[in-house]
């Protein structure tokens, strides 16, 4: 209960810093309208998930890599898998990423060799995938990561994979 209270707030301190990170665009205003137009853009710079999904077997999570180099990354397993037969880590480029990956029963951990820097993206694919519960169509995958120079794991967010129906 402890560790549940304490994730919710951390998530709610995060929540509220990315808001501190919207960059105001310029103010228009047409000479014949005296109505002030303004627009937030929201420029995000920590790693987010970008894509997520399924292929065959395989379900993938693809995690932008944006701020600061990438150290690690940790995925939260759903409670329906009941095992994969490998996991495989690439970037942008379909490139093997090298990393020592540690399983769990409720999560993978992933260390990268070298860290990932800025600008591009990691795949995680999950091969094999076997469900517990066959009828389930959605599951949910929690993705933290660790970042050069920060102490700490990171939420990067809920990777939710739709289950097509088999027919």
């Amino acid at each position: 209960m402890k560790g549940l209270i304490v994730g919710s707030l951390f998530a709610l301190i995060l929540t509220s810093s990315a808001a501190a990170v919207a960059t105001s665009v310029k103010y228009q205003q047409s000479s014949s309208d005296t109505h002030t137009v303004s627009q937030i853009a929201l420029e995000v710079n920590v790693p987010h998930i970008t894509k997520s999904g399924v292929r065959n077997d395989t379900h993938f999570i693809k995690v932008a890599v944006v701020g600061m180099s990438l150290q690690d990354l940790m995925i939260s397993l759903p409670s329906q898998m009941e095992r994969f037969n490998k996991v495989r880590i690439t970037d942008q480029s379909g490139k093997e990423i090298a990393a020592k990956t540690e399983i769990t029963k409720e999560r993978v951990s992933i260390t990268f060799e070298q860290p990932v820097t800025p600008g591009g993206s990691v795949e995680v694919e999950f091969i094999g995938v076997q469900r517990r519960i066959p009828l389930e169509k959605i599951l949910l995958y929690g993705v933290t990561a660790k970042r050069v120079g920060l102490n700490g794991e990171i939420p990067i967010g809920t990777a939710r994979i739709d289950l097509p129906d088999k027919g």
